[in-house]
C-alpha cells in the first residue's frame, strides 16, 4: 500500500542532515520499516531514526527503541550479525569508527532467510549469488517481495507459521517456485534449468516412465553469433528425428501402444507429425540411429545393425587417466573429471583416446557412443559470440598419421541430441596407418556413458512396420517432478508419477491449440501442426493389430518420429515471448524474412480458426504468488 505520511517524516528529520537510509523488517511483521542515519544540527539531538512500517500505509517514529547513545551515523549495513532470525544493523560513525545496533526481540515474528545459488554445472559462474533475481513470497494475507542486492535474503513473515509459496525469478528469466517452505531457518536455492525440447513417456507395463527429450533439431530464432554487428539463427528447418525407444520402455495394453509427449519447459512446441515405427530383428544384433545433433539436410531414417560389439582396449583422457570402467557399461556411471569454462555446456578442451585393439582396419568399423549433452542457451550464445577467447568445438575424431601426429579425419562428428542419446561415427578406411588409436576432442559438456565399437550388418533380416495411430488427445496435465539421473554427472531426468500444477514459467502468449482431439494434426507434415503450451501433454495412442507375432530369437524395439519446431522463452531467443510469428515447412529463417510470408491459404486460415482458439496470456504467471492458497 502507497505510503500516506511521508511529510510527517520528512518534518521530524527536519534538523538533520541525512547521510544514508536503509530498509529493513526489524520486527518480522512482513513490512520494511525506515532506518535513517545522519548528524542532528541540534545538540545532543539524535541523528539516527527508526520509522515503523504499520503495514496501512503509515510509518511511526520508533527511535526511542534505538540506545541512547546511537546519536549519528554516516552509513548502514544491514544483516543479521548473530544469526538469530532478525535483522542487525552496523553503522559507521562520522569519525570511522563503527558499532552495532543488535535487535534483541525483533525474532519474535517468524522469518525466511534464503541464499540464491547460481547454475554452476560443476564450474565457476557468472552471478553466483542471483544478485538482480527478483523474489515473491506469500504467507497468509501477507505478500512480499524483493530485488535481490545481497547474499544473505531475510523475510520477515509476520505470526504465519510458514510460506505458502516463495517463487524466485532468475536474472535470465526463468521462474522456480518453492512450495510451503518452513519458517525460522535458512533456505539454499540452487537455479534449475530451463532447456527447452518437448519429453517422452512410454507405457512400460506398469507405468508412464521418461523415455528420451524429442524435436532436438530445432531450436527457433536461437542465436548462434553476432559478425559485423548483425545477429545470426539457428536454421529454420522442422526437427526430423527418429530416435530409438528400447523394447523395455514400451508394451502393449489392450493391443494399444501408448506415449506421452509433454511440454515442461519454458517453451513453445509445434508438433506436426508424430509416428511410431516397430522394428523387429534377431536379438543377435542390435539396432540403432543417429542421434546425434548436425545441420540440415537431417539423414532422415537411417538404421545401424550392430554385431560383433567390442569395447576397447584402452581409454585415456586429457591427463593420462584410465576412464575404461566409465565407458564400458551402459550403467549411469558418467565420464566427467573435466574442467568446465566460464559459460554452461563449454568445457576446457579435451580429449579422449580410445585403442579399439586388434583389427587390419579393411572392414566396416562404427564407433557408437551413447550419452547426452548439458547444452549452452540463447544468451550463453550470445556472450560466447561476443568473445574473442572461447569458440565451441563440436566432437571431432583424429588418426595417427605416417608422421605420427594426429590428423583430423572427421571434422564435426556432432553431439548428442539431449539425454540417453546415440552418436554413430563410420570409421571405415578413416585410418591413415596400422595405429588405429582414435582421439575423440571437443570442448561441449558431453557426458558419456557407454563406448564401443561394432561392425554394421548391412543386409540383416530387419522388419519396420509403420503403426496406425488410432488417437491423439491434448489436455493440461502439469510438470513431473525432476532428479538426477545417475548422481551429480547424470542428465536431468523426470518422475511422471509426481506432477506439480500451476503456472511454472512465464508463458509465451498467444493462441495455442484448443484442448481435445488432435489426430488430424500430427498424422501428416503439413503445417497444420498442434501447438502446446508448458504443462500441456498430448496423449498418442498406436494400435498394434499390423504386428506380426516375433518369431523365436526376435526382439521388437521402436523408433519415434517427431516432426516439429520448439521455441524456448529465453530472454535472447527471437520472438521468445510469443506464439507468432508461426513457422513453416520451406521457411528460410527465423525470424522470418521479408520473403519469409506464412502462407496465406483457405487450409490454413481455416486450421488456424478452428484449432488454435486456445488464448495463453502472463497474466495467470504474473499473479499466481499474489493469488496463492494453500489448499
Amino acid at each position: 500500500e502507497k505510503e500516506k505520511n511521508t511529510a510527517e517524516i520528512f518534518r521530524s528529520l527536519d534538523n538533520v542532515i541525512v547521510y544514508d537510509a536503509a530498509f529493513l523488517d526489524f520486527n518480522n511483521d512482513g513490512f520494511l520499516d525506515l532506518l535513517v542515519a545522519g548528524e542532528s544540527l541540534e545538540k545532543d539531538e539524535r541523528g539516527i531514526n527508526l520509522f515503523y512500517n504499520d503495514g496501512k500505509g503509515s510509518f511511526t517514529n520508533v527511535s526511542n527503541l534505538l540506545p541512547v547513545e546511537a546519536k549519528s551515523g554516516k552509513q548502514i549495513a544491514v544483516f543479521d550479525y548473530n544469526n538469530d532470525g532478525d535483522v542487525d544493523a552496523v553503522i559507521a560513525g562520522l569519525n570511522g569508527g563503527v558499532f552495532l545496533l543488535r535487535n534483541d526481540g525483533g525474532n519474535n515474528n517468524h522469518f525466511i532467510t534464503m541464499k540464491l545459488v547460481g547454475l554452476r554445472a560443476g564450474s565457476a559462474k557468472n552471478n553466483h549469488f542471483g544478485i538482480g533475481a527478483k523474489i515473491e513470497i506469500r504467507a497468509g494475507d501477507l505478500y512480499e517481495s524483493m530485488v535481490v542486492t545481497d547474499p544473505n535474503i531475510h523475510f520477515g513473515i509476520g505470526s504465519n507459521s510458514r510460506a505458502d509459496i516463495i517463487r524466485i525469478r532468475w536474472t535470465n528469466g526463468v521462474p522456480q517456485n518453492i512450495f510451503t517452505p518452513g519458517s525460522d531457518q535458512a533456505l539454499v536455492e540452487e537455479q534449475t534449468l530451463k532447456g527447452s525440447c518437448p519429453f517422452l513417456y512410454g507405457w512400460n507395463g506398469e507405468e508412464y516412465i521418461f523415455v528420451k527429450d524429442i524435436l532436438w533439431r530445432s531450436a527457433l530464432g536461437m542465436p548462434t553469433g553476432i559478425m559485423g554487428g548483425t545477429t545470426s539463427y539457428a536454421f529454420a528447418d522442422a526437427s526430423d528425428d527418429y530416435i530409438k525407444i528400447p523394447a523395455e520402455l514400451l508394451k502393449p495394453r489392450n493391443g494399444i501402444y501408448s506415449l506421452q509427449v509433454t511440454s515442461e519447459l519454458w517453451e513453445t512446441i509445434y508438433i506436426d507429425k508424430l509416428e511410431l515405427v516397430a522394428i523387429d530383428h534377431p536379438d543377435s544384433i542390435e539396432i540403432f540411429v543417429p542421434e546425434q545433433f548436425g545441420p540440415p539436410p537431417f539423414p532422415g531414417l537411417k538404421i545401424f545393425n550392430a554385431a560383433g560389439k567390442w569395447l576397447p582396449v584402452s581409454a585415456i583422457d586429457s591427463y593420462g587417466n584410465d576412464v575404461l570402467s566409465f565407458i564400458s557399461a551402459r550403467d549411469d556411471n558418467f565420464l566427467s573429471g573435466f574442467k568446465s569454462d566460464k559459460y554452461q555446456g563449454v568445457t576446457e578442451m579435451r580429449d579422449l583416446v580410445l585403442d579399439p585393439g586388434e583389427s587390419d582396419g579393411k572392414g566396416n568399423m562404427f564407433l557408437l557412443m551413447n550419452g547426452w549433452i548439458f547444452p549452452t542457451d540463447a544468451s550463453i550464445n550470445v556472450a560466447l559470440s561476443q568473445s574473442d577467447n572461447i569458440k565451441v568445438t563440436p566432437p571431432l575424431i583424429q588418426v595417427i598419421n605416417k608422421n605420427g601426429k594426429w590428423e583430423t579425419v572427421i571434422d564435426n562428428l556432432g553431439f548428442p541430441m539431449g539425454k540417453d542419446k546415440t552418436v554413430i561415427a563410420d570409421l571405415t578406411g578413416k585410418f591413415l596407418t596400422k595405429d588405429h588409436r582414435i582421439r575423440i576432442r571437443t570442448n561441449m559438456q558431453i557426458y558419456w556413458d557407454e563406448i564401443f565399437f561394432s561392425e554394421c550388418i548391412q543386409d540383416a533380416p530387419v522388419v519396420q512396420t509403420v503403426m496406425n495411430t488410432v488417437s491423439a488427445d491434448l489436455h493440461y496435465r502439469g510438470f513431473s517432478k525432476p532428479y538426477r539421473k545417475g548422481g551429480r554427472y547424470g542428465p536431468h531426468w523426470f518422475d511422471y508419477q509426481v506432477v506439480e500444477k500451476g503456472p511454472k514459467w512465464r508463458d509465451l502468449t498467444g493462441n495455442y491449440t484448443r484442448f481435445g482431439d488432435v489426430l488430424p494434426l500430427i498424422e501428416e507434415s503439413d503445417n497444420k501442426y498442434v501447438i502446446t503450451n508448458a504443462g500441456d501433454e498430448t496423449t498418442v495412442e498406436f494400435d498394434s493389430s499390423s504386428l506380426l507375432p516375433l518369431p523365436d530369437g526376435w526382439k521388437r524395439d521402436f523408433l519415434i518420429r517427431s516432426v516439429g519446431w520448439v521455441k524456448d522463452g529465453d530472454l535472447n531467443t527471437a520472438f521468445g515471448s510469443t506464439v507468432l510469428p508461426l513457422p513453416f515447412h520451406g521457411m528460410k529463417s527465423y525470424p522470418p524474412s521479408e520473403s519469409d510470408i506464412y502462407p496465406d491459404i483457405s487450409e490454413l486460415k481455416k486450421y488456424n480458426r478452428e484449432y488454435n482458439t486456445r488464448v495463453v496470456t502472463a497474466d495467470e504467471y504474473l499473479n499466481f504468488v499474489k493469488g496463492y492458497e494453500r489448499n
